[in-house]
């Protein structure tokens, strides 16, 4: 039986994954992200599809502002050598495979309703929180991706005022992620951040740290600030939180109570975790991948 490789492709790793047509994972792995070298990424991508001989086709999920259609990238996210290019194209003409690319946060609301904690909700926001914030919008049973390809990106939002500076430093992508708060935490120490990771700021909360305390305060008051207004744009059934992050056993409940004491009116219980973790961005891309083709009427 043939089957399907899927990719997902992160700021940090890229994940890979050998896929059933319902969804089932056979084989999985991860290599590192070169996140300034684009070239190196597609070659890495080519040797691990080299690597299986009879696949059905290829299913790639992005970061950044994708037309799902043509597999264009207009805006790469974190690998800016993606920024104007056509990985569809690119990867068709050297394997000679059906490929489709789809934006990496729609990826994860796709999985979460195909088999995930959306499989029966109509109207739901994925928020994923990792080296940025990212999002999907999904109403009335639809992906809603935007004009440009860009709805969902909840990153992009000022959460923080328009203080002097760099806009960036005002966005949710940096009070609300993984990255912001070890670039916060680590300059506070005087250490580079490169010897930080998100688990060491976590582990240093949890013994009481104070420069810790006080960022991972603002981390989680960042993002209950951003699921307030999301709620209130979109009013869904239910907000989904997902990356690495979510694994850990207090981030829902941080959520739920500081989300409820910004206003009483939300109920603090429609914010979940995703179910489907870190497989999501492969399984995603892989139900994206057989719609594109059944909406199309043919076969691959």
């Amino acid at each position: 039986m043939s089957n399907y490789l899927a990719f997902d492709i992160g700021g940090t790793e890229i994940k890979y994954g050998l896929l059933t047509e319902s969804g089932g994972i056979l084989e999985k792995g991860r290599f590192p992200t070169d996140r300034n070298n684009g070239k190196a990424i597609l070659q890495e991508i080519l040797a691990k599809i080299f690597d299986y001989p009879s696949l059905r086709g290829i299913a790639i999920s992005a970061p950044g502002f994708i037309n799902d259609q043509t597999g264009f990238i207009e805006m790469g996210g974190a690998i800016k050598d993606f920024d104007g290019f056509n990985i569809k194209t690119y990867m068709e003409e050297r394997t000679n495979l059906p490929v489709t690319v789809e934006n990496d946060v729609n990826c994860v609301a796709l999985a979460e309703k195909w088999m995930g904690n959306a499989k029966d909700t109509e109207h739901f926001l994925c928020m994923t929180v990792g080296t940025g914030v990212g999002g999907a919008v999904f109403l009335n049973n639809q992906l809603y991706r935007g004009i440009s390809f860009g709805a969902g990106e909840f990153g992009f939002m000022i959460t923080h005022g328009s203080k002097e500076g760099s806009v960036f430093k005002n966005t949710l992508s940096w009070n609300g992620s993984v990255s912001g708060i070890r670039e916060r935490y680590a300059k506070r120490k005087g250490i580079l951040t490169e010897k930080v990771t998100g688990q060491d700021v976590f582990h240093a909360y949890e013994t009481g740290d104070p420069v810790a305390l006080k960022e991972v305060e603002r981390f989680y008051d960042s993002l209950a600030i951003g699921i307030h207004n999301l709620y209130f744009m979109f009013n869904p059934s239910k907000i989904l939180i997902g990356g690495a992050v979510s694994a850990r056993q207090e981030l829902i409940p941080q959520l739920r109570r500081r989300v409820e004491s910004l206003n009483g009116y939300i109920n603090g219980n429609c914010i979940e975790s995703c179910l489907l973790n870190n497989d999501a961005g492969m399984i995603g891309a892989l139900f994206h991948h057989l719609q594109t083709y059944v909406n199309q009427g043919r076969r691959e």
